[in-house]
C-alpha cells in the first residue's frame, strides 16, 4: 500500500512541478538531494522525458552523485550525472557540507543562516552550464526544462547560461529564490527580483510564488500530509519561467 501511495504521489508531483516538459526532451537538474531518493527531482524529471529523453543531473556533493549513480545503474534510467558546481565562471571553490544534503552551500555566496552545517568542506570543480553542456555535446535545442535548486547560487548559475538562455527557442525553468536571509539577496536586492529581470531580458515570461501559496505543496502536502502549518511563516519561493511554446499553467507547483 505504501509503495502504491508513493507511486501515485510522485505521478501527481511530477505533472504539477514540470508540466511543460515533454517526452523525448532533455531536462537539466542543478543540485539534487539524495537523502530522500524517492522524491528526488532527478527521478520525477526522468518520468516526464521518458526512455527517449535525457536527464542531466549536476551536483557538487560527491555523496549525492554516488548515491544517484547506484539508482541510475540499477534502474537503467536515461540520466547523465556530473560531479560539478555550476557557477558563472570556471575554476574551483569550497562546498560547505550541511547536516542534510539539501543544506550544502557553495562558500562564495552569502551563507544561509536558517540551516545547520556539519563543519566540513570539500573543494569542488566549478564551471558554467554553457561550458558543461558544450563539452558534453548536448544540443541546446533539445533542452525542455532546467530546474535550479542550488542554495543561494541560482543567480550566478544563470549568469553562466547566456548561450542556453539566448539560443533556446522553447524552454521552461524553475528557480528557487526568495530566501529571507542574506542568501536571498543580490547586491542588496531580493534575488527573485534580480533573477526575474535577468530572465525577462532573454524573452521569458516569469512568475514568482511563495511555497505556502501553492495549493499542492503548501496546502495538500505540508498542511494535510505533513501536518506542518507553513502559513504566516517565512517561506522561500520559486520562479517559474517560460518562453516559446512553453507556458506557466495556473496549477504549476513546486516542493
Amino acid at each position: 500500500m505504501k509503495k502504491l501511495f508513493w507511486k501515485l504521489f510522485n505521478a501527481i508531483d511530477e505533472r504539477l512541478k514540470f508540466p511543460a516538459l515533454q517526452k523525448g526532451e532533455t531536462a537539466i537538474q542543478l543540485g539534487f538531494d539524495m537523502s530522500a531518493p524517492v522524491t528526488s527531482d532527478l527521478f520525477l524529471l526522468v518520468n516526464r522525458v521518458g526512455k527517449n529523453g535525457l536527464v542531466i543531473g549536476i551536483d557538487p556533493d560527491p555523496r549525492n552523485v554516488a548515491a544517484a549513480h547506484l539508482i541510475v545503474e540499477r534502474q537503467k534510467y536515461p540520466i547523465q550525472l556530473m560531479h560539478k558546481a555550476v557557477f558563472n565562471t570556471a575554476g574551483t571553490m569550497e562546498l560547505i557540507l550541511g547536516e542534510k544534503a539539501s543544506w550544502n552551500q557553495l562558500k562564495n555566496v552569502p551563507l544561509d543562516t536558517t540551516v545547520s552545517y556539519n563543519g566540513s568542506e570539500v573543494v569542488v570543480e566549478m564551471d558554467t552550464l554553457d561550458n558543461i553542456l558544450a563539452q558534453a555535446q548536448i544540443d541546446i535545442a533539445t533542452i525542455g526544462h532546467i530546474n535550479v535548486t542550488i542554495n543561494g547560487a541560482e543567480y550566478f548559475a544563470l549568469q553562466g547560461m547566456h548561450q542556453i538562455l539566448s539560443q533556446s527557442k522553447n524552454l521552461s525553468l524553475t528557480v528557487v529564490a526568495g530566501r529571507y536571509d542574506d542568501s536571498g539577496t543580490i547586491n542588496g536586492q531580493p534575488d527573485f527580483k534580480v533573477i526575474k529581470q535577468l530572465l525577462q531580458q532573454y524573452g521569458f515570461t516569469t512568475r514568482f510564488r511563495r511555497i505556502h501559496k501553492l495549493i499542492w505543496w503548501g496546502f495538500i502536502v505540508n498542511t494535510l500530509m505533513k501536518r506542518k502549518w507553513i502559513y504566516g511563516k517565512k517561506n522561500y519561493g520559486i520562479i517559474m519561467a517560460a518562453k516559446g511554446n512553453k507556458s506557466i499553467p495556473w496549477y504549476q507547483s513546486f516542493s
